[in-house]
């Protein structure tokens, strides 16, 4: 609702984030291929994930511009669920043909009707939007909604749907880690100093639920093992930044 949409939101650092939310999987699946084919596309999808569609939520509590990340959630999401069936069938070894409107319309839906309706409310009902936007750091009770059920859900999925040998879903579950470790940092690195948090936030706080629906209907159950654990490990980070701000607030 109080997203400013302008051109001099617009840096070069989101570019530089979108470049390394495709060089990374790239890299770590023709690594890590190398080795073992299944890890390599666990990796592979685990990276992928563009920005989440909560992450401006986080960095509105965190007090931070963002604007900044919901331009890196457009770009990320659309580029990447444009270049997915390609992606899908030279890197990750899907050899079946993939639709790109199936992926991209989804995509589109879920982030598009929401950025619409705040633009709509703030130029047509300016009151109702004024009235609303009162109400935004309250989102902070559906976030933490949010990381409870995603939490729970990858949690249940580990203990219950998974019949791998305990080798292969622990090296996932160590990828999953360093990606997750590494794309908070890196991210920060990306942003500069004026925008570390939210450059953090954009490669770090990750689509995994799009990445799941990937997995599951492109590559295999194996792979969908990856984006799960990354939910549990990016929850547990910004689990920590909002304890950090509410410490740094009190």
């Amino acid at each position: 609702l109080d997203i400013r949409i302008d051109k001099n939101v617009i840096q070069k650092s989101h570019f530089y984030i979108l470049a390394a939310n495709l060089i990374v999987p790239l890299t770590l699946y023709s690594l890590l291929n190398l080795f073992n084919h299944q890890l390599a596309q666990a990796a592979f999808i685990t990276a992928l994930a563009p920005t989440a569609i909560a992450a401006p939520v986080v960095i509105s509590i965190l007090k931070r511009k963002v604007e900044y990340v919901a331009f890196s959630l457009l770009l990320t999401n659309i580029v990447i669920a444009l270049l997915v069936p390609f992606l899908l069938t030279n890197f990750a070894g899907n050899s079946s043909s993939i639709n790109i409107w199936s992926i991209f319309y989804p995509v589109l839906i879920v982030f598009s009707i929401p950025l619409l309706l705040g633009q709509a409310l703030k130029y047509l009902l300016p009151v109702v939007h004024s009235f609303l936007t009162r109400f935004k750091d309250d989102s902070f009770y559906l976030l933490m909604g949010a990381i409870y059920l995603g939490t729970s859900n990858a949690s249940n999925y580990l203990r219950t749907e998974m019949n791998q040998s305990f080798d292969i879903v622990f090296f996932i579950g160590a990828a999953s880690f360093l990606i997750c470790f590494l794309n908070f940092k890196f991210g920060r690195f990306l942003g500069g100093k004026d925008f570390s948090i939210e450059g953090g936030q954009s490669l770090g706080q990750k689509n995994n639920a799009f990445t799941i629906w990937i997995a599951l209907t492109f590559i295999s159950p194996l792979a969908v093992v990856g984006p799960v654990f990354y939910v549990l490990f990016q929850n547990l980070f910004i689990s920590w930044e909002l304890y950090q701000h509410n410490k740094m607030k009190s």
